[in-house]
């Protein structure tokens, strides 16, 4: 299981202040309003503290890249969240959580299990590997 696990993509500056515009990745930009760090890398070695977030645009500000030119050196970076800064309905889980999950059909047979899940604009794609499978 993945402790770190991608929150977005960081694109080009916005205004004059640092503020750079966000590619969210989650269900919705609001999933990280209570996030305080996102990091650089999915070992959680460099982190960034997010000091303005505003999901409505979506657009963030990072202590310390205050200003466009030093927050420019961010842009096209993938970023990432810490999961245990996340509480998770109960029931709801990260789509990283299911892979290697059984599956079965509406009749109760195994199917296979869950080997990778791909999102297309028209939803969600769930690759299942198994010897059960037609």
């Amino acid at each position: 299981m993945k402790q770190y696990l991608e929150a977005g993509r960081l694109c080009s500056p916005r205004g004059i202040k640092g503020e750079l515009r966000f590619d969210c990745w989650c269900d919705s930009p609001e999933f990280l309003n209570n996030i305080k760090k996102l990091y650089l890398d999915p070992k959680g070695e460099r982190f960034l503290e997010i000091s303005l977030y505003r999901p409505s645009i979506p657009s963030i500000i990072f202590k310390g890249f205050e200003d466009r030119n030093s927050a420019s050196v961010l842009t096209g970076k993938t970023v990432y969240f810490d999961r245990n800064d996340v509480k998770l309905p109960e029931g709801v889980f990260f789509n990283d959580d299911l892979i290697s999950a059984p599956v079965y059909d509406v009749e109760g047979n195994l199917l296979g299990s869950l080997i990778n899940i791909e999102e297309t604009p028209r939803g969600f794609y769930y690759i299942i590997k198994g010897d059960n499978m037609e």
